[in-house]
């Protein structure tokens, strides 16, 4: 029982990774997306739930320093601005918003923490089956 219990968990491990590696390769590929792209990005349907995440919407690994988030949201904000999208002004200040409520979300210090803790915890979850 040990030998399937010990099988069964590296399957859940080896899953995990497999997918892990996906999501870093989709990441990858978003970062390098243009300003309308982002804006869909920011935008697509079913957002307002992958937007609740603000590493997923900064495109930033948890263990980023505040420095790096900042410089990160940076790069984002300038290519989503309303100003530099004048032909789609307001979904570009939607994708806008979204991007500034990550920040802030991630600048304040005791939030940034509870959403590491989240992660931490679904990372154990995952580890344990």
């Amino acid at each position: 029982m040990d030998s399937v219990a010990a099988s069964s968990s590296g399957g859940h491990e080896d899953n995990f990774q497999s997918f892990y590696t996906d999501l870093k390769e989709t990441e990858k590929k978003d970062s390098c997306l243009t300003s309308k792209q982002q804006i869909d990005r920011l935008l697509r349907p079913g957002a307002s739930y992958a937007n609740l995440n603000p590493f997923q919407v900064l495109q930033i690994e948890p263990t980023k320093s505040l420095p790096e988030i900042k410089k990160k949201y940076k790069r984002l904000s300038i290519l989503v601005h309303p100003d530099k999208n004048q032909d789609d002004s307001e979904r570009a200040q939607r994708a806008f918003d979204e991007l500034t409520k990550a920040y802030k979300v991630l600048e304040n210090e005791d939030a940034r923490q509870k959403c590491l803790d989240v992660v931490e915890e679904a990372q154990e979850i995952v580890n344990l089956r």
